[in-house]
């Protein structure tokens, strides 16, 4: 008995050591993105320029606002995905998001983002659950696809290649195969059911095949919810985005600039590694694009770099109240 109290002391104490460091390492990384990084010396300058202006503090107090109701949209997907597993509160969901941004800030590919995420649930395979995780993060990735390759139909002709090096027939052929991927990246995501089934043929995954049937848990109308929760997220950060634009004085057409936002978002999205959360990297491909349309470049930078600190930065702060929430070393249960 003594030795059992021991080890679950041992735990404990390893589990909260693990907390802290978490928590001290994402403060780190943002402290770095934002007073460090030699990158981000320019657009530190130009912010500090822009605050002494008159700036529209409507149109940033109502990003700002946009923020929680983004992040409520991805609880909710979370906990409709989650709940054949494990049934879960709202609030708890919006804590799981949160924490999730926390530990995801510094990995690569964000991927600290599911461990974030499932290790609040108390009883369901962390596997599963990480699992059906991914579900969600394939709808909103579908998104970006879609947003981005429509988008692309439009930016080719106007901006993307030389007047006259394309003609009729090859826009034709590229445009019926954006269709086709629109069409087939769609299909597979609401009948996830058909990855079950090719999982359930690969005898070379032994046991692990019995994971795969998470896939089936949701019906199409039950995805469907899950990729309209990701458009409606995706408008809220695309708007964001634009109304930070006009608080910096980058005058810019509404459609004109959702293009260029929707193509960004697809670049960065191929972005691999820890680069993605690294905000030199996401301001210069925002400056690539919008740069397009207007030449306020340091308006363009500091929107790019406070949507940064609205959406990842201050999210990721709120999560470090929530990794003491975190349950490493719970008996999981297959």
């Amino acid at each position: 008995m003594s030795a059992n109290n021991n080890r679950k002391k041992l735990l404990k104490l390893l589990a909260l050591l693990i907390k802290l460091a978490i928590i001290a390492v994402s403060f780190w990384f943002i402290y770095k993105q934002i007073f460090v990084k030699e990158e981000n010396v320019g657009i530190r300058r130009g912010l500090l320029d822009f605050i002494n202006l008159p700036i529209d503090c409507r149109f940033l107090a109502l990003a700002a606002m946009l923020m929680p109701l983004n992040w409520g949209l991805e609880a909710l997907k979370w906990k409709l995905l989650i709940q054949r597993l494990e049934k879960i509160s709202y609030f708890k969901s919006f804590k799981a998001i949160f924490s999730g941004v926390t530990v995801s800030v510094f990995t690569p590919n964000r991927i600290g983002e599911y461990g974030g995420r499932v290790f609040h649930l108390e009883n369901a395979n962390i596997i599963k659950a990480t699992l059906l995780t991914l579900v969600g993060s394939y709808a909103q990735l579908l998104v970006t696809l879609v947003t981005g390759i429509v988008s692309l139909a439009f930016f080719l002709p106007s901006y993307g290649t030389p007047p006259g090096y394309f003609g009729q027939a090859q826009y034709i052929i590229l445009y019926s195969l954006g269709l086709l991927l629109l069409v087939a990246f769609n299909y597979l995501f609401l009948n996830t059911s058909v990855i079950s089934s090719l999982v359930a043929r690969m005898k070379f995954l032994g046991k692990y095949r019995a994971y795969g049937k998470v896939f089936s848990f949701h019906q199409s109308k039950d995805l469907l919810k899950v990729l309209l929760l990701s458009y409606g997220r995706y408008v809220i950060f695309a708007l964001q985005f634009f109304l930070l634009l006009r608080v910096f004085d980058v005058s810019v057409p509404f459609f004109p600039a959702l293009m260029m936002i929707s193509m960004s978002y697809l670049v960065m999205t191929m972005i691999p590694t820890i680069a993605i959360t690294d905000f030199a990297v996401r301001g210069s491909v925002s400056l690539y694009f919008i740069g397009l349309l207007s030449a306020n470049e340091p308006g363009i930078l500091s929107a790019s770099f406070v949507l940064w600190l609205i959406n990842l930065a201050l999210p990721a702060f709120i999560g470090t109240f929530f990794v003491f929430n975190l349950n490493f070393f719970r008996q999981d249960k297959e």
